[in-house]
């Protein structure tokens, strides 16, 4: 009779009871993924989050910086970036286990933080995971936009060499109309293999690409160590950019077999993570070293446009770029229909899923068109990614969270989450302010000298 109570009791867990719902539910084993991703799969695919353009950016970026700034920014940018996913997914996972559900997004999180937070914080639940919906969404456009920028520039160069000069603007249709079958696969586990082509396409343009990056180096002397302060902001914003992916990060997680292996101290993500960092250190060194303050938005744009392996390079990179469209595009449909849609009640469940893809990738192929600033598109979207998913949403989930549990030893919980949020306000308004008056800018050119 002595088990009775407990049991009710334990049936009856809120919300607010939370530190003890560690010891009865564990949301990983509840997890059941119809067709899950194993370790490398993870791996893989954590690789084609991040690996793109934003590698082939890091040149300019240390441009911002100088060497020696650029490196080191970069490993402290790693560091913190790497820091807050880990706090983000822990807060997430911690959600789950007080709700004793198997899995939340990121906006269902944010949600259910504010409604474990202060009372004065309870009414704006929805508001903030809606909020947190829109900020994941336009972070994954704007991404999706530098892509089809970044494609339709690379086979401009190859097309005005062999053919007519024309308009960037048909490339990007072209680009557009032949992403249409790819992003249209709706299963992340046939995105794989996919990836796995984009990634080696990458790798091989990589290292092809250095035959151009180390012939003809000049004296090290001649490049700047360090740049002024003032111009670390677009440093920021180029290397968040090519350091990070929140949405598709957190997508691969949630697709894991063994999600328990995504995070610690040799997990998947701390794996890639080192693998990226090392290659884009390099990769940016290399491109400044060799083209110095002439070096463009995308390397790729300062090798010949005459030669045979050069344009084996655009072609095989600007290919690995196209096919790493639809797994960034992927994060978006699953925001969209695993919190606003539901899939049984739907009978035309399908076909408005094909309505909002082909409507997602036709508006990426519009900014394309009317804004294709390759490196203001690039420091935007990572200024505005980098303040909203990576330091303030893990920061406020945090806080939230253990609003009832309390802070730790002097509240060292809170002055960290504070801290974060306060860097991600600051950073998200100077990023994004400069990175607006260059497409502004942009934008005028573009109107006045439009031409079909």
């Amino acid at each position: 009779m002595a088990e009775a109570p407990a049991d009710s009791q334990h049936a009856q867990m809120t919300l607010v009871q939370s530190s003890s719902s560690y010891y009865y539910y564990d949301p990983y084993e509840k997890r059941t993924i119809e067709v899950p991703l194993n370790n490398i799969d993870a791996f893989i695919s954590l690789l084609k989050c991040v690996m793109g353009t934003g590698i082939l950016a890091m040149p300019l970026a240390i441009r911002y910086s100088g060497v020696v700034v650029g490196v080191l920014l970069s490993v402290l940018l790693m560091i913190l970036l790497t820091y807050c996913i880990h706090l983000l997914i822990n807060g997430m996972t911690e959600c789950c286990r007080r709700i004793q559900v198997p899995q939340v997004s990121m906006p269902e999180a944010v949600q259910i933080a504010y409604q474990l937070g202060p009372g004065c914080v309870h009414c704006f639940a929805k508001a903030a995971g809606f909020l947190t919906s829109c900020v994941l969404v336009i972070g994954q456009f704007g991404l999706c936009c530098v892509y089809i920028v970044f494609v339709a520039k690379n086979f401009k160069e190859i097309g005005d060499y062999y053919w007519k000069d024309h308009n960037e603007r048909y490339y990007v249709v072209g680009v557009c109309l032949l992403q249409l079958p790819f992003f249209m696969i709706r299963k992340l586990k046939y995105l794989v293999p996919l990836n796995l082509v984009s990634n080696f396409m990458l790798y091989v343009g990589f290292i092809c690409i250095m035959y151009y990056l180390v012939r003809g180096l000049p004296k090290p002397e001649e490049r700047e160590m360090m740049k002024p302060p003032l111009d670390w902001m677009m440093f920021f914003g180029i290397a968040a950019f090519s350091l990070t992916a929140v949405g598709s990060m957190l997508v691969v997680e949630a697709n894991m077999a063994h999600p328990e292996n995504y995070l610690g101290f040799c997990g998947v993500l701390n794996m890639a993570v080192f693998f990226i960092l090392f290659t884009n250190i390099f990769f940016g060194i290399m491109g400044y070293w060799r083209f110095g303050e002439h070096v463009e938005a995308s390397v790729t744009l300062n090798i010949p446009q005459n030669e045979v392996l050069s344009q084996i390079i655009k072609t095989t990179i600007a290919c690995g770029i196209f096919l790493s469209y639809p797994l960034n595009g992927f994060v978006v449909i699953t925001v969209v229909f695993k919190d606003y849609g539901n899939e049984a009640s739907n009978k035309h469940h399908y076909s408005v899923e094909f309505a909002v893809r082909l409507c997602f990738l036709l508006l990426t192929g519009v900014v394309a068109v009317v804004v294709p600033n390759l490196a203001a598109l690039t420091e935007l979207e990572g200024a505005f990614s980098l303040c909203n998913l990576n330091l303030i949403c893990p920061a406020l989930i945090d806080m939230f969270i253990n609003y009832n549990t309390g802070y730790g030893r002097l509240r060292w919980k809170l002055i960290r989450d504070v801290a974060l949020i306060i860097i991600g306000i600051i950073f998200g308004i100077v990023g994004c302010t400069v990175a607006i008056r260059q497409l502004v800018e942009d934008l005028r050119g573009t109107v006045q000298s439009i031409k079909f």
